[in-house]
């Protein structure tokens, strides 16, 4: 049974007619779960967060949507605030006379096609991942940070959903219980190695977001040291002309070629000879690596 979390018989069925507990259905009813599990001697309770693409080419990890479950080994009764890929996958090979025949079939053919897919967009971050590193090896920063700031933020949100369902394959892997059959239980076992590939592999790629966040920071301060640089030397000739043609400025008697037909291409002539003595100073420093 797939059931609608809103629907306002849900919650009296469950009670009256499964007679679940009431923290089991409260659980199954939740609208923000996370990811955890509840074992009971009649069945278990599964709650995993699974990806709704929706039309999406990349999901965001806020999108993603619970899975809710309850297993005893004749029946499963799923609720849902969304209907998730997995779940469609799986009813539609149900519908066409395919798919799981027992309730331990139906959850380990769920949490490979739940794994399926969040192993497809971990590929898509990491080639995003990859052409950021591209953009950043050509210095393009302004079209690598966004980039940088979207991917991280993906990244993390996955990391904070993937990371509790750990435990839960853990806990199933090595549970003996009458709801999972033996081949389904190792069948979890290679389930939960695949999901500690995908969570190192995000925790991998965060990393490397961090090291292009790194570099883009020494190139954003290479530029700024060469602008700065750019500007001292700039102020360093204007100054002692603004000094000197300030001087000139002033309105009073016995200035220097103030008598002379040729006073200004006199001081013209210092001007230049100055910015030519600060500019050979820098180059000779510049030479020497003394700047």
């Amino acid at each position: 049974m797939h059931m609608c979390i809103r629907h306002s018989e849900t919650s009296n069925y469950l009670m009256d007619h499964v007679a679940l507990d009431n923290l089991i259905v409260a659980a199954l009813l939740e609208e923000d779960t996370r990811s955890r599990i509840r074992v009971r001697d009649d069945g278990i309770m599964v709650l995993l967060k699974a990806i709704r693409v929706d039309g999406q080419d990349m999901p965001r990890p806020e999108d993603m949507v619970s899975m809710r479950l309850w297993l005893t080994p004749t029946t499963v009764i799923s609720t849902r605030e969304a209907d998730v890929d997995p779940v469609l996958e799986i009813a539609a090979r149900l519908s066409a006379g395919a798919g799981p025949a027992t309730p331990s079939n139906f959850f380990a053919d769920l949490v490979d096609e739940h794994l399926d897919g969040v192993e497809r967009f971990v590929e898509q971050i990491e080639d995003d991942t990859n052409q950021i590193g591209a953009i950043v090896a050509q210095d393009e920063v302004d079209t690598a940070c966004p980039k940088m700031s979207d991917a991280a933020t993906r990244i993390s949100g996955f990391l904070r959903h993937l990371g509790p369902q750990r435990q839960v394959l853990e806990t199933l892997s090595e549970l003996r219980h009458e709801v999972l059959e033996d081949r389904d239980r190792l069948r979890l076992d290679d389930a939960l190695t695949r999901l500690l590939r995908l969570i190192e592999t995000l925790q991998d790629l965060r990393e490397r977001i961090d090291i292009l966040n790194h570099q883009v920071g020494r190139i954003q301060d290479r530029r700024l040291n060469r602008s700065s640089y750019i500007f001292a030397a700039v102020a360093t000739i204007f100054l002692p002309l603004s000094f000197l043609t300030g001087l000139f400025g002033v309105n009073l008697m016995g200035l220097p070629f103030s008598e002379s037909p040729k006073g200004f291409w006199a001081l013209a002539a210092i001007c230049v000879a100055i910015v030519a003595t600060v500019l050979s100073v820098f180059g000779i420093c510049r030479w020497r690596k003394w700047l």
